[in-house]
């Protein structure tokens, strides 16, 4: 027998957020409204570019209203220069200079006059070799930033950033956190409902991602806690980082440069039943989309709450993905 725990899962956030519907609408109004007024005062420091998940997340923040800052960080062993960020949808330009992070001195002095008027928000798609001394040089510089470079100490990251305004998610897209919050709540009101099961992760993502999907170490954390198998660990993930076998493993040729396919199997110990969950991405738009609402999010909470870590679940309660 071969049932989907996706399906029970859909239901489940079907029912939860349908009696909250009309309220949930009227909030949301309120709040994107209030989230429009902040754009003409805010400049967003894209950091990561030329790389292309920095460039979709410039490009979707042209296409929501928001002003890119005129420079940004780029990698230590890039060259100087200056690109031009186009939005197809809405022909937005602008141009950009990108410092490498080694030239910290004169990124500082760039940004300075950004920095004195308070408005100056960063983006962070770097690589996870800068995920901690990035996150340090935010909080050095009182740089509210949204981060969806995953990798790095993670723990030691979270302890640098408390009481900074910041979103730190290893995932941006909308509905993949919608389907992240539905599964800690399963796994948090039917603890072990699935002991005995055994897990296997398959992921695969563009050959250039240097490190294991932050968005499977997420999704295996509540799955454990229904499965409580205690003999999987994060080096049993299969990766693959290999065009052939990702087109074997379900992904369009056309998204091999840029992609994330997720399958996580829960086995039976006999093998008789087996339960299966997937999300597979082909290219960056979720993930670019969500991280500017991620930054309208952070905005209006640096002009009416209190410095703090938040995710891409609490924007989503927000109601500010649009």
């Amino acid at each position: 027998m071969r049932l989907s725990v996706y399906h029970l899962m859909a239901a489940f956030v079907l029912r939860t957020h349908a009696c909250h519907a009309f309220t949930f609408l009227q909030q949301s109004a309120r709040r994107i409204t209030t989230l429009h007024a902040m754009d003409d005062d805010t400049f967003i420091m894209v950091n990561g570019m030329p790389g292309p998940m920095a460039t979709a997340a410039a490009e979707a923040c042209l296409r929501k209203g928001l002003k890119l800052a005129p420079v940004a960080m780029t990698g230590p062993d890039v060259e100087p220069s200056t690109i031009s960020v186009y939005d197809t949808v809405t022909e937005k330009k602008q141009d950009v200079k990108l410092i490498p992070s080694k030239e910290i001195e004169k990124l500082q002095a760039s940004i300075a006059g950004l920095k004195a008027s308070g408005n100056l928000l960063a983006i962070d798609y770097t690589h996870p070799s800068a995920v901690n001394s990035n996150a340090q040089f935010y909080v050095k510089e009182k740089i509210p930033f949204v981060m969806g470079t995953t990798g790095g100490d993670r723990d030691q990251l979270m302890k640098d950033v408390q009481g900074h305004f910041c979103v730190i998610a290893p995932n941006m897209g909308k509905q993949i956190v919608a389907m992240q919050a539905a599964l800690e709540d399963l796994a948090t009101k039917f603890p072990g409902a699935f002991d005995g099961y055994k897990l296997s992760v398959t992921e695969s993502h563009q050959k250039t991602k240097a490190d294991t999907s932050g968005t499977a170490k997420a999704v295996i954390e509540s799955i454990e806690k229904l499965a409580s198998d205690d003999n999987f660990t994060i080096e049993d993930i299969k990766r693959i980082r290999d065009d052939e076998e990702a087109v074997a493993f379900g992904v369009p040729p056309d998204a091999i440069k840029g992609h994330a396919f997720h399958t996580y199997t829960l086995t039976s110990a006999d093998g008789s039943v087996s339960f299966q969950l997937q999300h597979n991405v082909a290219g960056r738009t979720i993930y670019a989309e969500g991280t500017a609402d991620a930054v309208k999010f952070l905005s209006k909470q640096i002009h009416s709450g209190e410095p703090r870590v938040f995710n891409m679940i609490d924007v989503l309660k927000e109601g500010a993905m649009e």
